[in-house]
Parts: C-alpha cells; structure tokens; sequence
C-alpha cells in the first residue's frame, strides 16, 4: 500500500510548441553535441525514508524495502541491522515502492516506474522501467502478477504485466469531480483507491476496481463516499479498510457492505496506519506511535489504546511479522531553508521490547567545494564533511559535527590560509582551520542577526555573509584578519536583501542571488558601508556562478539567466535559457552545469554567452542541489549523497540514429533506427525527444517509448510528435544498477501546419464576462470528445473539461473563463491552452490580466 498526503501535479511534457499537418519531407538526421555522463560511487549516502514494504511472507518478520528518495534499501526487520542487506539508486525521486513476488516497483516521481529484481536481495538490479505517467507518488502491484496501478494527483494508471519487467499502459482514469487521489492498495486481482474531493464539501472516497489476469481494461466494482473525512493514510486487509483520517483517529470501513463500523482517536493527528489480524498500528503528530486491539465482528472495532513517545517524528508505518517498522525525521515539517534534517528506520516489536537504535545515514549533502583533491561538503545536519574527490576513492577524509540542531547550509574556502568558512543558520558565520583535512577544528563562531545561508571570501580579512528569515535578513561584512576572533562590519538589511541565497564576489562588488528580488549587486569600496548599486532583476534568484564580466544566475522561474556585469550598476540580460526551477548552477571553462532537484541536472554550453546551447540532461538521484567541476569530473550535492559523474562532450564518437517519418498521418509519426548496442549490464533502451528552438532544445525531454526496450531493439516509433520544429533524439543504454548513459543521437526538422489556432484574445482579459476562445481541427469525420486543459508554466493543470466533437469537418472551439476548477480567478501570468482528441494533442501559449 502507498499513500500521500502531498498534492502534486503532472508537467507539461508535450504539446508546447506549434503542432500540426505534415506537408514536405525533412532534412536527414544529423548529430548535434550533447554530453556522456557516467556515474560513479556516491559519498555520504543518507534517505528520507517512506512506507517499507515487506519481502516474502508478511506475517513473519524478515527483509523488507523501503524507499529512500534516490532509490530503495532491502533491510531486515529481524535483526534490526544499521547496515542494509542490498541498495539500488535511479534517477528521479523514489516516491513509493511496491512488491510482488521477487520483484519491486520503483514509483519515481517524474521518471516513471522501475522494475527491480531482488532474487539476490544483496544484489538488487534494474530490469524494466515505464515512463510518462506524470509525477508519480503512489502506486500497488497485484499479487497476480499482472496488475499495476499508479498514480499522481489526478490521474490514475492501469498497466499490465507480460513478464515480471515488461509492463503496458492499459487505461488512465481522471475523475470528472477533481478529486485528490490519496492512496492506492493491492489485494489479488484488485485494487482499492483512496481519494479525497474538497467541494461543495470536504468528502473521502473507497473505490475499489478489479484488473483480472489478461484484462485489458480495468473494472469498476462499487465506491464508499464518507462526507466530512479526509485521509491521511490506510491500509486494507480483508473486507476491512483501516483509514487515518486526521485528528479523528482511524476510520473502519468494510468494503465488501459499505458499512463504517468505527471510528478510534488516538489523541493525535493520524498520519499512516497498517495493521494484521489481531492489532491496527498508527503513528500520529508529537511523535506518536499508537497501537489498538481489533475486536468484534471480523476485527472491525478497536479498543485497548496504548501509546509510545518517541524521540523522532514518525512519518510512515508498516508491519513485518511482530516487528513494527517506523520511517521516522528530526522535524515534522521542513525547516529552514527548505528540508528537514535527519531519516531515520526505528523498529517496535509487537510482543517484546526492543533494544535497537534507530539506523539512518549521515545527514544532508547541501554544498559542495573542492580544493587539491578534496571535497568540503556544508552537510545539512552533519557539519562540515571531507571527501576525496579525485579518482575512485569517495572515502570519508574528516568530520566536523556541530550539533544536531545545527543546519550548515553554505560553504566558502580560502585555501592559502587553510580556512573553510560555513554559513550555519542560527549559528551564524564559523571559521573552521581545515590545515588538516582529517581533523578539521572549529576556531570561532560569530552570531549575526537572522539566519546565516551563504558566504563569500572576499580576501583574507573579510568575508561577506547572507542572513535570511522574517527577522534579521540581509547582508552581513565580518572582518576575519584575526580567525579566533571575527568581527561584524557593515550590513545591509531585509529592505535592501531580503532573500539571500548566495553570493559571489568581483572586486569590491558582491553580487547576491536574492529568492524575492532577483539578482542585487552590493558595492562594498568601504565595508563599514556597503551600498546597493544597480537594478534587481526581479526574478527570485536560487543560485549564481561569476567568471570574468559573466554571472550565471539560476533563477526560481525564469530558468537559467546569463547576465553581462562588466558594468555592475546596469547588468546586463544576455540571454535566458527555460528551465525547470534551479537550485544550483557550477560553471567549469564553457561547461555550465544546472541543478534541478528531482529533475536531476542539465548540461549547457556558454561559449557564446548570447546563444548558449543545451549539451543534454544527467539523471541524478535525489534532489540535485548543488555541485563542484573537478576536471571532468563532477561532484553533485543531491541532499542524500555526494554523486560523482564522469562527464564528457560527445561530438563525434556518439553513433548517428537514423530517424524517417510518415506524412500520412494527421499528426506525424517518425521511426527512429539504430545499429545493434551491446553493453555489459544493460537491461534495455529509452529514446528521448527534445525540440530544438533558435539552436537551444527545450531542458529534460520527453519519453518516446513508455516501455523499456528490449536491449535487441534496433529501432522505435514516436508517434506523438507536434509538428513545427527541430526535434533532437538521443538513446540512452539503461543499465541493472539504475544508471544511464547516451549511445546515439540525431536530429530532424517537422514542418508545421498548426492544428490549433491562437487562443484569442491574446492577453487575455477576463473582463465582463469575457472568454478565451481556442479553434481547433480534429480528424474530418472523427466525432467522439476533446480534453481542453488550462496549465500554468509550471505545467500545474488549472482547469480541465470535455466536451464531444461532432464527426463532420473536425472543426471546433473551446472556451476558457479565467478561473480554475474550483470557480476561484486564477492569477495572471503565462498559461497554456491545451487540446487532445482524435488526431490531436496540441498547446498554444497566452497571458492572462486581470
């Protein structure tokens, strides 16, 4: 059983650009450069745990899997062990995991499911995958061996198995009331899926469906709507749903009758529940670990409360045997800056006490530096930690803890003096001697208003330090002649940098990415007096990387800015790269690097800061935060670990894909080919498909095949293609270990005849009354319905509605009044009007003001 108590929503994967008919042959493919990215053994591996799941015989306590956020750990409940028995990491966040047989189900947000084997539970290894589900947080695999449902907020997956690795997309089900899908559990041939609707009142939905073997759809059994509920967690065993509703406690409800037989408080808010056949356990808010009897009529009351405190916040509960598992976190909610700081596994037995430790990993990979073969690593709850960095040898090098409460969130060096400089929260500005690496010792500590989050060297006697939070934000210059002894200078307050993030430093001009105002350039000629100089850009800046006059800004929304500051006063915009939300950015000579958070990281090439091209993505696991070049080596902070890749530019040795499409169709369809690839380790094939605008392709790409191809397959067929652009493919090898790496490439150009016009008025003003208009052309003679959808740039669905097409000329239009699914105004800005029918799945972009 899965569940989320989050809301998320499905990016926009496609149909952004111009789309249509067909009408001339293209060009032939050709390569464009990209990048080969090869991973290595990571450092400092930590997770933030989810639901465990048990292997084999759940009544027995034994090994289970629990995902981590950058992939899965096998870990045995019997004993309890720190170490765990097996481990497999991938790209993308590991959301949820489900079992059947030896084999898991990776539910891994954005990139879709991985199947691992785990017959050798040691060894686990990739051996299927499937993508393009949206962002995927839930999901279940049926005992049968066939079914798999999946979810994310509004969308519901069905997909059948032919083998335990080879899995199809058999329908995908959206509720018409937008109802919030919440979680999903398994149980033979069927499946049983929470959901939530908040209007006209708050309601909690049971569906449950069957997916027999061979099925090729799924079938609606019955549905139990309970007003005034909403879940936080269930699990189903039996006719009987057990469900966390909150300060409520825990709802029962037989789905077989529709009947709720009761409902138990446990004094808290309810966050997960499992349960077997004698005992329902909970953990709640206030870290709370509840148990309750199950008596009456097949179990269905329960009584007998008690309950444990615990030291940890417990997030997630499940059963293996006696033993009670517990994913459990320092904090109950995200701390500042933007995470919470330790996960932890801690184990309860049904039956007996248990005298075992919680077990967990380091802490938190925030910032990385390196200098003369080393990695200085800011670790979020870790203090400062140093690796070796060049090589193969990721070793521990020193440690530097600070305290469970201390959060270390930036780090400068300055190498001739032997000092690391960390920016630490609460804490404030810590000057650390680093003259040995393997010792490194605290020389002082300096309090400053608000909270400590980045640091520059400016010279050897001052540094210059970013202060957020509602109360002592801004900007701080501390005289560090004397290290034992720093003292505060000037500062700029929250009026002037509100949101500092990072900071870099030319001459006497420290230049600040602020999250509300953009970029700042601070003049600091005299330190006791520092001034802001120049304009903000406006765009809530996250990270910044300066070489020369060049400052790369990675910004909340506006993606990646290259901003010309030989004239600090007037920076100037040279050109914007779209992107998802940045975290970080690292530049080594012309090769930037973009950090991406589960999106994983993005390489782009900045020889011409006007035209800078995109060389290809880097699928990382976890959150990709932040990162250090080391020659062609890159270090990546992903939260969970310090990620190593071999990167290289591949011009010339990646082979050509030859790719040939159909002008028959309403919507073009190309066939891509390829020569036969044969690697050790490799599982199958993935093509991916980016669209190519002014010579900059759109960051990421989108899944051509759902399905992993077999690793014999020489060609596949992309037949969701928008016509009017230049499309690049590349096919990456997908390996047993989660990796992935580019084997060939190739690029051809789609002439466009648009099958959507212009949404019209373009700005639109919902003035009056006023409506937006999209026309639109389907298949001539067609009929049936069309999907209209309102997403913001983010690709968040806003609205959504259905409507048929009379068969006839396939003509038609639809409508839009400003306002999301709910009735509220949806705000100004960018949004995109999207139809899909027969023939057509096609976008156009336009402005909302109100």
């Amino acid at each position: 059983m899965t569940f989320s108590s989050d809301r998320w929503w499905r990016p926009l994967q496609r149909a952004l650009f111009a789309g249509g008919l067909l009408a001339a042959a293209a060009p032939a493919a050709r390569a464009l450069p990209e990048v080969v990215a090869t991973r290595g053994a990571p450092s400092s591996i930590s997770s933030t745990y989810g639901t465990a799941v048990p292997l084999g015989d759940p009544s027995v306590a034994g090994l289970f899997a629990i995902p981590t956020g950058w992939g899965v750990e096998i870990r045995d409940a019997s004993t309890g062990a720190a170490a765990p028995v097996g481990v497999f990491r991938t790209s993308g966040a590991v959301n949820a995991v489900a079992a059947d047989g030896n084999t898991l189900y990776l539910f891994a947000g954005t990139k879709g499911i991985v199947a691992v084997d785990v017959s050798d539970p040691a060894n686990p290894s990739a051996i299927g995958s499937h993508g393009d589900l949206g962002n995927l947080k839930l999901g279940a695999a049926s005992p049968n061996g066939y079914g798999i449902a999946a979810a994310n907020a509004s969308e519901l997956h069905f997909l059948g198995r032919a083998s335990p690795g080879a899995f199809a997309l058999l329908a995908t089900l959206r509720y018409a009331d937008d109802r919030v899908i919440r979680g999903i559990a398994a149980r033979s041939d069927s499946f049983l899926v929470v959901s939530e609707r908040f209007t006209p009142i708050s309601r909690l939905f049971l569906t449950l469906y069957r997916l027999p073997v061979g099925a090729a759809q799924p079938e609606f059994v019955l549905e139990i709507p309970v007003p005034n509920q909403s879940p936080t967690g269930f699990v189903w065993r039996g006719d009987l749903a057990f469900i966390g509703v909150g300060n409520l406690g825990v709802l029962v409800a037989n789905v077989s009758t529709g009947a709720l037989t009761d409902t138990a408080s446990i004094g808290k808010f309810v966050r997960e529940v499992d349960a077997n056949d004698s005992v329902v356990v909970a953990v709640g808010q206030a870290g709370t670990y509840a148990r309750l009897r199950r008596t009456g009529p097949g179990g269905s009351l329960l009584g007998s409360l008690t309950l444990e405190s615990l030291p940890l916040e417990p997030m997630h509960i499940a059963l293996s045997g006696s033993r009670v598992v517990l994913s459990e976190q320092d904090v109950e909610t995200a701390q500042e800056p933007d995470e919470v700081g330790r996960g932890a596994v801690d184990y309860r037995d049904l039956d007996a006490p248990l005298a075992i430790p919680a077990v967990g990993g380091t802490g938190r990979t925030r910032r990385v530096a390196w200098n003369a073969g080393l990695a200085y690593v800011a670790d979020y709850t870790g203090g400062l930690r140093v690796y070796r960095a060049d090589g193969s040898d990721t070793s521990l090098v020193g440690v530097l803890p600070l305290g469970a409460s201390t959060r270390v969130v930036d780090i400068a060096l300055d190498p001739p003096r032997n000092r690391a400089y960390l920016a630490a929260g609460s804490l404030g500005l810590l000057v650390v001697d680093i003259a040995d690496p393997a010792a490194p010792s605290l020389l002082s500590s300096l309090s400053l208003a608000g909270l400590a989050s980045a640091v520059a060297v400016v010279d050897s006697g001052l540094v210059v330090v970013g202060r957020r939070g509602s109360v002592g934000a801004g900007l701080s210059f501390v005289d560090v002649t004397l290290p034992t002894a720093p003292s505060p200078r000037g500062q700029l307050g929250a009026g002037s940098i509100p949101d500092p993030r990072a900071v870099a430093v030319k001459g006497t001009i420290a230049f600040v990415a602020d999250g509300s105002v953009g970029l700042a350039a601070v003049g600091f000629t005299d330190p006791d007096a520092p001034a802001l100089v120049g304009v903000f850009t406006g765009s809530a800046a996250r990270d910044l990387d300066l070489s020369g006059n060049t400052l790369l800004v990675g910004t909340r929304s506006a993606g990646l800015q290259v901003v010309n500051v030989s004239n600090p006063a007037l920076p100037a915009l040279q050109s914007q790269v779209p992107t998802p939300e940045i975290l970080g950015v690292a530049r080594s000579a012309n090769a930037a690097v973009l950090f991406l958070g589960d999106e994983g990281a993005l390489v782009v090439d900045v020889a011409n800061p006007s035209a800078p091209v995109i060389r290809g993505p880097i699928g990382v696991p976890g959150v990709s935060r932040d990162g250090s070049w080391v020659g062609d080596t890159l270090l990546v902070a992903t939260g969970f670990a310090l990620e190593r890749f071999r990167v290289s530019p591949a011009v010339t040795t990646v082979p050509v894909l030859t790719i040939e499409f159909a002008p028959a169709f309403l919507l073009p369809r190309a066939t891509i080919r390829w020569t036969p690839v044969s690697l050790p380790g490799m599982v199958g094939f993935n093509v991916y498909r980016d669209l190519i605008s002014a010579g900059t392709p759109a960051p990421g790409g989108t899944l051509v095949n759902e399905s992993l191809l077999s690793p014999l397959a020489t060609e596949t067929v992309d037949s969701s293609l928008v016509a009017g652009g230049m499309f690049r493919y590349r096919l990456e090898a997908f390996f047993a270990d989660g990796s992935a790496t580019k084997v060939a490439e190739g690029s051809i150009f789609i002439p466009s005849s648009s099958s959507a016009g212009r949404p019209f008025p373009n700005p639109y003003r919902p003035n009056n009354g006023a409506r937006m208009t999209l026309a639109f052309r389907v298949v001539p003679g067609a009929g049936g319905t069309v999907e209209f959808s309102i997403l913001d740039v983010s690709g968040r669905l806003v609205h959504r509605s259905v409507q048929p097409v009379a068969a006839g000329s396939g003509f038609g239009s639809v409508t839009w009044d400003g306002r999301d699914g709910r009735g509220r105004k949806a705000p100004d800005g960018v949004y995109f009007a999207r139809v899909r029918g027969p023939g057509i799945d096609d976008a156009r972009q336009f402005i909302l003001l109100h």
